[in-house]
Parts: structure tokens; C-alpha cells; sequence
């Protein structure tokens, strides 16, 4: 790396907010940003300077690398369809008559506390400019898969009949809990947060 100190400073910064391979490319990049200045004929502190400006402020390219994590894509693809759910589900318990289901309140109340939290951190995560806070949609999503799964167990155990807007709804939790499931990978991954 080039023996600047304002190059050593943002770097400094960068690594306070990044993960360390993540700013270990951004240095080799800084680096050849700063070379190529210092070709055209800047000094060492006009080369840093512009090298700097052009990768931008720290918080910046933090907010950059939190809105391009694993956490970020999932929480807004999460909350995206969250509206289809909704629908989905409201239509399947209205058509099915779900006030007639023997389910204890005490279940259903802790069930919604709980897909209300989900919904909060996923929301939280998705406005996050923190590549820490996008971490938080890997356990939202494997509670989200659980919270699913108990759906269909409960639809299986307590439902009379299967009606089309339950079979649809079935359908889309099925699909969510393996796109869910897929990506759990990448999102509980050390460097997921940081990744581009």
C-alpha cells in the first residue's frame, strides 16, 4: 500500500466498518487509483486526496456494501412478497372458516408476536445502512422458515378440507421455505454481510 497517511487513515476507517477482506480489496483498488494520480503528475497528498474522493466518504461505501449484502437482497425480497402472504393466507382462513379450527389462542398469539418480530427485524435489516444489522436477516429467515413450516403443520392437522386458496397458499409457502432454505447458506456466512 502506498506510505500515505491519508490513505492509511481511510483505510483505518473502512476497517472499523468493514469486514477485513472486504477492505483488503478495496486497498488494492485505493492503491492503483493512487498509482495511476501519481502517474499523471500529482504529488503524493493530491494523488491520496483524489484517489479518496473517488472511492468515497467511509460511510459511503459502507452503506454501499450493506445495500448489496445477502441480508439486505433477502429482508427486501422477504417483506416484497409479504403482501402475497398476506392475501394468500387472510383468503385461505376466511374461506376455511379458521374461527372453527381447534387452535389454542395462547399458539395463534405467540405465533403472530413472533411473525411480528420477523416482520420488524426484516423491515429494520432492509432501511439498515449497517452491514452488522444485515446480518440479523439470517436468524429472521431461518425463524421465518420455522414459522412456516408450523403453518403447514397446523394446516395439515386442523384443516377439514383443502380449499383452492389454501392449496395456492400451501403452494407459496412450500416455495418460500426452499428459496428460504437455499440461501440460508450464504446468509450465515462470516463474510456474506460484506460480499458485492
Amino acid at each position: 500500500m502506498a506510505d500515505h497517511d491519508l490513505i492509511r487513515s481511510y483505510l483505518d476507517e473502512l476497517a472499523q466498518r468493514l469486514p477485513a477482506g472486504t477492505v483488503e480489496e478495496l486497498a488494492d483498488g485505493l492503491e492503483e487509483t493512487y498509482r495511476r494520480h501519481r502517474y499523471r503528475g500529482l504529488s503524493a497528498t493530491d494523488a491520496a486526496r483524489s484517489a479518496i474522493a473517488e472511492f468515497g466518504d467511509p460511510r459511503q461505501v459502507t452503506t454501499a456494501f450493506a445495500q448489496q449484502s445477502a441480508g439486505h437482497r433477502t429482508a427486501i425480497a422477504l417483506l416484497a412478497t409479504a403482501p402475497v402472504f398476506a392475501l394468500l393466507w387472510g383468503t385461505t382462513l376466511i374461506t376455511a372458516r379458521a374461527w372453527t379450527w381447534h387452535i389454542p389462542p395462547g399458539a395463534a398469539a405467540i405465533y403472530g408476536t413472533i411473525l411480528l418480530t420477523v416482520a420488524v427485524t426484516l423491515l429494520t435489516v432492509a432501511r439498515s445502512e449497517s452491514l452488522t444489522t444485515t446480518r440479523l436477516a439470517a436468524p429472521a429467515s431461518l425463524v421465518l422458515m420455522i414459522l412456516d413450516a408450523g403453518m403447514l403443520g397446523v394446516i395439515a392437522a386442523t384443516t377439514p378440507a383443502l380449499t383452492w386458496p389454501m392449496g395456492l397458499a400451501v403452494l407459496a409457502n412450500l416455495t418460500r421455505l426452499a428459496l428460504t432454505g437455499r440461501n440460508l447458506p450464504r446468509l450465515f456466512a462470516p463474510h456474506a454481510s460484506g460480499s458485492l
